[in-house]
């Protein structure tokens, strides 16, 4: 999917509750990949992890 100018992203990752549901499930994240994932969707205003 190629980035659009009007596709504007905020990212907001609630980090306890995403690391908590990863470990319950078996996996790891990795968040840089996450992070180029959005970047590939559009504009990324924003990226919090709290």
């Amino acid at each position: 999917m190629s980035p659009s100018p009007t596709n504007k992203i905020a990212l907001f990752i609630d980090g306890a509750n995403l690391y908590a549901t990863a470990k319950t499930l078996g996996f790891d994240i990795d968040y840089k990949r996450l992070l180029k994932e959005f970047q590939s969707r559009g504009t990324l205003l924003r990226a919090f992890y709290y």
